[in-house]
């Protein structure tokens, strides 16, 4: 069982199953749009309201985002707490974060048409950076109060009217906070042709993304404190069961809905994140569980954003081109289109897990 203080691998494997998720949803995508051809549907993203597998692992990653800070913020929280340094050095790693993210959309945007300026690294940016400064400034208490009031404020945003659609949260775009991120970022946004364009990484919707960090960071408290026990995983698997009730009772009242991030999308997908977490801590922590599955994932979480930037230059080349479609063709005449497709995307983990395998090797960590 490991010391009270001493940071649990079960964090390192889980934010790095979330990376593993989300270059597995985004390889699938990536063959299903740009080929046509059919894939497994939990692996999509819900087309609006809903839940599936592809819309669990950014929230995973969020929450990590948030369990991370009671470890990496230990120092400058037991001395005094915020500062301008601090402040400073939060705000140039988000603002990096937020380059990155921004370069990427850059690199394969047709620049004589609008630049999306808002996309998963500039959501988890913006989101750290919140984060970060109201851990510092606040005590638990206050920031477990902190992330209810932000979601009980942002279901009543969603609830208020708007000029250019009626209010339907069941339907696309058709929300106040789709209609803000229209207002403010006009033309650089998700889709901006659609009839009611939307931006899944909205300016609004980085308000529930917070509140979820801020409900990690609790649990990453709890868990620095208490440390890796029995009692632990229990606390863990009741709190995680009481939010993914939560979500999915109020679901038909509030639907669930990413692209939005609404207040019962962050209770679910924490709760859900929680009863993982507790699955990991109990089987990697307490029992001592390290098959090479544990390494594999771990080296995605230590080098989270290398793999993400990497895996984003590798998806086109290696799903379409014509070799691999020629992969997929013959393993689907053996198992089933939708598997082949899988087979692929796999190829694209593995490709991506070569080169942060290699810096965890060399204990290289680029921190971002």
């Amino acid at each position: 069982m490991v010391e009270k203080k001493e940071r649990l691998l079960s964090l390192d494997v889980l934010r790095g199953l979330s990376v593993i998720g989300m270059v597995l949803v985004n390889s699938i995508a990536v063959y299903h749009y740009g080929t046509g051809k059919d894939v497994y549907a939990p692996l999509l993203h819900a087309a609006w309201a809903g839940l599936t597998v592809a819309d669990l692992v950014f929230p995973f990653f969020i929450f990590m985002v948030g369990v991370s800070l009671p470890f990496a913020l230990a120092g400058a929280k037991a001395t005094g707490g915020l500062s301008s340094a601090i402040a400073l050095r939060l705000l140039k790693r988000a603002a990096l974060l937020f380059l990155i993210g921004l370069g990427l959309t850059l690199s394969f945007a047709d620049l004589d048409g609008p630049i999306r300026l808002l996309g998963v690294l500039q959501r988890i940016g913006l989101t750290f950076f919140a984060a970060a400064i109201l851990y510092l400034s606040f005590s638990p208490r206050s920031l477990a109060m902190m992330a209810l009031l932000i979601l009980i404020g942002y279901h009543g945003l969603l609830m208020l009217n708007f000029p250019d659609a009626t209010r339907d949260l069941l339907a696309a775009g058709q929300n106040f906070s789709s209609w803000f991120d229209r207002a403010i970022l006009g033309d650089m946004i998700y889709h901006p042709t659609a009839p009611l364009p939307f931006e899944p990484e909205g300016v609004l919707g980085t308000l529930p993304s917070v509140a979820q960090a801020l409900l990690g960071a609790l649990a990453g408290l709890y868990i620095k404190t208490r440390g890796g026990t029995i009692n632990t995983v229990v606390r863990l698997i009741l709190a995680g069961s009481i939010l993914t009730a939560l979500g999915y009772g109020l679901a038909p009242f509030h639907p669930i809905v990413k692209a939005v991030w609404s207040s019962t999308f962050v209770f679910a997908t924490t709760g859900l994140a929680l009863l993982l977490f507790a699955f990991l801590i109990w089987a990697i922590d307490i029992k001592g569980h390290r098959s090479w599955m544990v390494k594999f994932a771990q080296a995605f979480g230590i080098n989270a954003i290398t793999a993400y930037v990497v895996h984003t230059y590798l998806m086109g080349p290696m799903l379409l081109n014509r070799l691999n479609h020629h992969l997929v063709d013959g393993l689907g005449g053996t198992i089933s289109m939708e598997g082949a497709i899988l087979v692929s995307a796999v190829l694209v983990i593995v490709a991506t897990w070569i080169p942060v395998a290699v810096m965890q090797r060399r204990n290289i960590i680029l921190k971002v």
